[in-house]
C-alpha cells in the first residue's frame, strides 16, 4: 500500500491510503483474466432504498430519511454488495460527535454527491460507538496516513470487508469536495481492475492483521507497577501549566480521568507525601479552572465535553449523556480531594441537566444526538444581558461571570476577531459571594439568582430553536448514569440518588440484558449493530460495583460475577482482549482497546473492576485477569492516555478496604456508604475477618489494619496518617 497525496483546492491536503496499481499493460492483463468482472452485476432491490428506518439508535434514525440509500453494517449488506459488484462507501460516525451530523447532512443536501454515491457504491453508515471495533480502527487508519484522529471517516471497502481507501473529514471542510476527489480516484481504480483491487486490498489487510497481532501480543508490562504508577502520576502533575490554566496532552477534552487520578493520589495512603501534596494542589487548580469556566454552563447545568482552542473560555457547545455522567463522577471525586464545594454543586446540576435532556419515556437514558450549533447563539454582549435582566441585576451578573464590554474570549482563542464584543459565561463567583456583595444572605438572594438564570436561559433557548432530541435508550449512557447516581449519593447523602441508582440499574438490566448477554439498544438489531462489545460489559460491571458499594446489596455482587464470567467467555482472543464478540465480527482484524481514545479504555475499565472484585474474594477468570491487570510501561510517559489504567493500579497497590462488622448501623453505616465508591473497597465482614460487632475494620495494602466505631473515626482512618 502506498500513500497518495494530492492538493485539493479549498480543502488543504487530502491523504488517501489506496492501492498503487501497476502499469496499464499489467492492468489490462488482469482484466482479461478476471472472470469475476465479466459476470453481470445484480443490484438487489434492498439497495434501491434507504435501509435504516428499522434500526435503533440516534445516528441511524437521524439518516433514515436521507436520499442517500444508506444500508446497515451487516453481513447481508456485504453479500448484496458482492452481488452488485460494488465497493462499500462507509461513513464511520458517532452520535455524540457534532461534526458527524454536519457532514452527513451536507452530503444528503448535495444532489450530485447523492447521485454518485447511490449509482456507484453501496453506502453504509456505521455507528462507531455501538460497533465500537470500527470506531477503534479509525485512529489506526488516521495514523497510517499521517492525519489526526477525526470523525466522521470516509472509508471505502471491498465487498470482502478489506479497507481500500479512507480519509477523515474535518468539520471545516466541504465533505462533497472531499468525496468528489476521492471518488474520482477510487472509482477509476475499481473500473480499471476490480480483481486487482480485491486481491491487493486483501493482502494489505492481511499485513495490517499481522501488525495488529504483533502489537497486541507484545509484552510491555511493568515489573514494578506500583512504582511506575508513581512515576506516571509525577508525569501527570508536571503537565499542568499554571499560566495557560490547562493540562497539556488532553487535546481540549474535559479532563475527567486525569482529575480522577489526581484526586485519588491526593488521598491514598502509600503515595509519597510530596506527590500527594502536589496532586492536591494541581487538583485544586484544575477544579477551580473548570467550575468557573464556560465549560460548565451556569444556565442549564450541562458540561461541555471539549473546547475549541487553548482555553476553557471557548467550549464546543456540545453535550452527550455519557460524557455528562463521566464528568460528574470526576467532579465529585475532586470535591472529596479538594473540599471545593463548587465541584459538588456543579456536579449535581449536571445530573439534573442529564435527567432533563437525556431521559427517555421508558425510564432509561439516551446518549444524545449532537448537532452543529452556531457558537454566537451561546454568547452574550453586555448590552444584551442588560436588556434581558435590567441594569440592577445585570450589574452583579456581569461581575460574577467576568463579562466585558469588548468580550471575554482570549485573543489566542479568537485570532480573527470573530467574537468581538461577545462573551461566554462561566460563574466566577459563588452565590454566597454574590449575595454578600448585595448585602443579602444566600437564602434571600437565591430566588433573584435563579430568576436571572431562567430569563437568560429562555432567551438562549429561543435563539437556538428546537434542537433534535434523542429518544433511543442507550445502554452505555444508562450504565454511566447509574454510576453517577451512586456517586451523587455518596457525596451528598441524599438517599434519593441511591434509590435512583438502584431503580435505574434494575430497569437497565431488564431492557439491555438478554440472558447473560448485553445489547446496546432496547430494540432488536443485527449483532453487528447492537450486540454488546467488551467496553459495554466493562461499563456495566463498573456500574454494578458502584451501586453495590453504596448499598452493600449481595445480589449485585452475584450479577457482577455473571458479567465477569460472560466477559471471559466472549472476549478472550488468542492472547489478547477482543473488543467485538465473534457473533458480530464482519471485519477480520484483532481489534482491542488499550488506550483512552474516545472514552475510557476497555482494558482500563476491566482492570479497575478486577482490583475491586479481587478484594471482594471474587477474582476474574485467571486468563482475563492476566490480560486486564498488567500495567504497560508506555503509560508512564503517556499518563493522560492511560489515566484509567493508572487509577486501577492505585486502587490495587495502594488499597483501602473497609470490612463492615455485624450490627453496624446509623451514622457509621452511612459513613461507610459515603466513602468513594471506586477508591475505597467495602464488604460485609465474614467470621474469619474477626471484626467486632458494631465496628468496621480498615485494611491497607501493606497489611496494616485499623478499627473504627464512629463515623468520624472511619473518615479519618481511611486517610493517610499525615493528611489534613
Amino acid at each position: 500500500m502506498h500513500l497518495i497525496k494530492s492538493l485539493m483546492p479549498g480543502c488543504g491536503y487530502l491523504l488517501l491510503s489506496i492501492l498503487f496499481l501497476c502499469s496499464g499493460s499489467c492492468r489490462r492483463s488482469d482484466q482479461a483474466a478476471d472472470a469475476g468482472e465479466q459476470t453481470v452485476a445484480h443490484i438487489p432491490p434492498q439497495l434501491q432504498a434507504n435501509g435504516l428506518s428499522s434500526l435503533p439508535g440516534a445516528l441511524y434514525q437521524s439518516q433514515a430519511s436521507s436520499p442517500i440509500r444508506w444500508q446497515p453494517w451487516t453481513k447481508e449488506t456485504i453479500e448484496r454488495a458482492k452481488s452488485a459488484k460494488r465497493l462499500l462507501f462507509c461513513v464511520v460516525a458517532m452520535p455524540q460527535v457534532w461534526s458527524c451530523q454536519k457532514v452527513l447532512n451536507s452530503l444528503s443536501e448535495n444532489a450530485e454527491v447523492v447521485s454518485q454515491i447511490n449509482d456507484n457504491y453501496v453506502p453504509v453508515l456505521i455507528d462507531g460507538d455501538a460497533s465500537r471495533e470500527i470506531g477503534l480502527l479509525v485512529p489506526d487508519l488516521c495514523l497510517q496516513i499521517g492525519k489526526s484522529v477525526q470523525l466522521p471517516l470516509f472509508l471505502w471497502m471491498t465487498y470482502e470487508c478489506d479497507p481500500m481507501a479512507w480519509i477523515p473529514v474535518q468539520a471545516t471542510e466541504d465533505p462533497g469536495a472531499v468525496f468528489a476527489t476521492s471518488n474520482e480516484m477510487v472509482g477509476q481504480m475499481w473500473r480499471d481492475s476490480m480483481d486487482y483491487v480485491l486481491k491487493n486490498s486483501q493482502m494489505d489487510n492481511g499485513e495490517r492483521r499481522k501488525k495488529f497481532l504483533q502489537r497486541k501480543l507484545a509484552k510491555v508490562s511493568s515489573d514494578e507497577p506500583d512504582q511506575d504508577a508513581i512515576r506516571s502520576i509525577r508525569k501527570l502533575v508536571s503537565l499542568y501549566d499554571p499560566l495557560s490554566r490547562s493540562l497539556d496532552e488532553t487535546g481540549g477534552l474535559f479532563p475527567a480521568s486525569s482529575l480522577d487520578v489526581l484526586a485519588a493520589a491526593a488521598s491514598r495512603p502509600g503515595i509519597p507525601e510530596d506527590l500527594r501534596l502536589r496532586s492536591t494542589d494541581v487538583a485544586k487548580s484544575i477544579t477551580s479552572d473548570l467550575v468557573t469556566s464556560a465549560m460548565l454552563d451556569p444556565l442549564a447545568g450541562g458540561i461541555c465535553i471539549s473546547r475549541k482552542r487553548g482555553s476553557w473560555a471557548l467550549p464546543n457547545f456540545s453535550f452527550d449523556c455519557s460524557s455528562q455522567a463521566r464528568a460528574v463522577v470526576s467532579l465529585f471525586e475532586a470535591y472529596r480531594a479538594t473540599g471545593d464545594r463548587r465541584a459538588l454543586d456543579r456536579g449535581l446540576e449536571a445530573i439534573s441537566f442529564a435527567e432533563k435532556e437525556f431521559s427517555t419515556a421508558d425510564g432509561l437514558f439516551a446518549i444524545g444526538l449532537a448537532s452543529p450549533v452556531d457558537q454566537e447563539k451561546w454568547m452574550w454582549s453586555v448590552e444584551e444581558v442588560e436588556e434581558v435582566l435590567g441594569a440592577e441585576d445585570a450589574a452583579w451578573w456581569i461581575e460574577a461571570t467576568g463579562m466585558k464590554g469588548l468580550g471575554n474570549i482570549p485573543l489566542e482563542d479568537d485570532p480573527d476577531g470573530l467574537y468581538f464584543r461577545k462573551n461566554t459565561i462561566g460563574m466566577k463567583s459563588t452565590i454566597e459571594e454574590i449575595a454578600a456583595r448585595q448585602s443579602m444572605t444566600p437564602e434571600q438572594f437565591r430566588p433573584r439568582y435563579e430568576a436571572a438564570k431562567a430569563k437568560l436561559l429562555a432567551v438562549r433557548e429561543a435563539r437556538l430553536g428546537r434542537l433534535p432530541r434523542d429518544e433511543n435508550a442507550h445502554a452505555g449512557a444508562t450504565w454511566r448514569m447509574a454510576s453517577a447516581y451512586a456517586s451523587a449519593f455518596s457525596v451528598s447523602g441524599n438517599e434519593e440518588y441511591r434509590d435512583k441508582a438502584l431503580a435505574l440499574l434494575k430497569r437497565g438490566r431488564e431492557a439491555f440484558a438478554v440472558g447473560p448477554r448485553l445489547r446496546m439498544f432496547t430494540k432488536d438489531a443485527p449483532e453487528s449493530i447492537g450486540a454488546g462489545r467488551a467496553f459495554l460489559y466493562a461499563l456495566c460491571l463498573q456500574a454494578v460495583l458502584d451501586v453495590a458499594a453504596v448499598t452493600l446489596d449481595e445480589s449485585l455482587y452475584i450479577w457482577s460475577d455473571d458479567l465477569a464470567t460472560t466477559l471471559a467467555e466472549l472476549f478472550i482472543g488468542d492472547g489478547f482482549l477482543k473488543e467485538c464478540p465473534e457473533s458480530a465480527v464482519l471485519l477480520d482484524l484483532p481489534i482491542t482497546d488499550l488506550a483512552m481514545i474516545f472514552d475510557d479504555s476497555t482494558s482500563g475499565l476491566i482492570s479497575m473492576s478486577e482490583s475491586r472484585l479481587a478484594v471482594l474474594g471474587r477474582p476474574l477468570v485467571a486468563q482475563l485477569s492476566g490480560l486486564a491487570s498488567p500495567f504497560p510501561l508506555y503509560a508512564v510517559e503517556r499518563p493522560v492516555s492511560h489515566a484509567d489504567l493508572i487509577l486501577a493500579i492505585i486502587s490495587r497497590h495502594f488499597m483501602v478496604s473497609v470490612l463492615v462488622g455485624e450490627g453496624v448501623q446509623g451514622d457509621l453505616l452511612r459513613a461507610v456508604q459515603e466513602l468513594s465508591p471506586r477508591m475505597v473497597h467495602r464488604q460485609l465482614a465474614k467470621p474469619d475477618h474477626r471484626v467486632p460487632p458494631g465496628m468496621v475494620k480498615i485494611v491497607f495494602s501493606d497489611g496494616t489494619e485499623k478499627t473504627a466505631s464512629s463515623a468520624d473515626g472511619l473518615r479519618q482512618g481511611v486517610l493517610p496518617e499525615n493528611a489534613n
